[in-house]
């Protein structure tokens, strides 16, 4: 006859139990404290899956013992500590509880009903009007380039397309690019310079600081590959960031400002209600 994995793990609690344990006990239960018991169904969700027999018996005798001691330390805590100091913490409890409970009611409200889509006229006037306080803390660009075996056949009419870069130039290396080591044709991108340079560890700094100035195309070779860079933007460090380089954040923010004004509202409405419908009085 076969087990499953449960009906061992409970046969293996009961053994170790007694058999007057074993009689006495809830359905289920595998362990007590005195008139505290842990059921199985406590600790199911929180057993891995593919462990072993032997891996299961362990984690649940863990989780016994860790059960165990809490309850212990719980119930010592409370012959120790004194009454007032145990009346201040239940009220520090109560008060979490109320402060959770109102934080996830909160979410759910604001989940439900409150539209969390941020226009781009919303996101570019809160950029207008703030964007003095945007500073750059690193120098950023745009920028394409092209990595590629020397001994490519079709190099000059590669370099050619890669410079000029319209659409007709665009598809075609789009459609050659299984030839390259690697490329990157996203230029209307922001990235931070040094990581979009780290790419090319032959590239010397004032080589790099001279392409970002004066958005130049760059070419480099080493014994195997042929380096193709071109940097259309840059924006330096300090100063003020580019409106599609912050926009992710200041939809967030955006968002987090009408999230904020939800939910005074809504506590404003639900304050007002419970005044006029006399469930709250306010005595002076």
């Amino acid at each position: 006859m076969k087990f499953s994995k449960l009906t061992l793990i409970i046969l293996y609690i009961y053994f170790l139990s007694g058999c007057e344990i074993f009689y006495k006990k809830p359905k289920h239960a595998i362990a007590k404290y005195k008139s505290n018991y842990l059921f199985y169904e406590d600790i199911e969700n929180n057993v891995p899956k593919n462990l072993t027999q032997n891996e299961s018996l362990l984690f649940v005798k863990n989780e016994i013992a860790k059960w165990a001691k809490n309850h212990i330390l719980v119930e010592n805590a409370k012959i120790n500590i004194e009454k007032d100091q145990q009346n201040q913490l239940l009220g520090q409890v109560e008060a979490y509880n109320d402060q959770l409970f109102s934080h996830h009611y909160k979410e759910k409200i604001v989940k439900a009903l409150m539209d969390t889509l941020v226009d781009k006229k919303s996101i570019f006037d809160y950029y207008e009007k703030n964007k003095s306080n945007f500073k750059l803390n690193e120098d950023i660009i745009q920028g394409r380039y092209i990595k590629l075996p020397k001994e490519n056949f079709e190099i000059s009419l590669i370099r050619n397309k890669f410079r000029r870069f319209n659409k007709n130039d665009i598809s075609f290396l789009d459609s050659i690019s299984l030839q390259f080591t690697s490329f990157s044709f996203n230029d209307s991108s922001w990235i931070n310079k040094d990581v979009f340079f780290s790419k090319f560890p032959l590239v010397k700094d004032y080589i790099k600081n001279n392409i970002v100035k004066k958005y130049l195309f760059y070419q480099l070779e080493d014994s195997l590959e042929l380096y193709l860079i071109k940097v259309n933007q840059s924006v330096l460090k300090n100063d003020n960031a580019p409106l599609k380089y912050m926009e992710p954040t200041l939809r967030q923010i955006l968002v987090n400002k009408r999230k904020l004004e939800f939910i005074a509202n809504f506590e404003n409405e639900l304050y007002n209600n419970a005044i006029q419908t006399r469930e709250l009085e306010l005595y002076e």
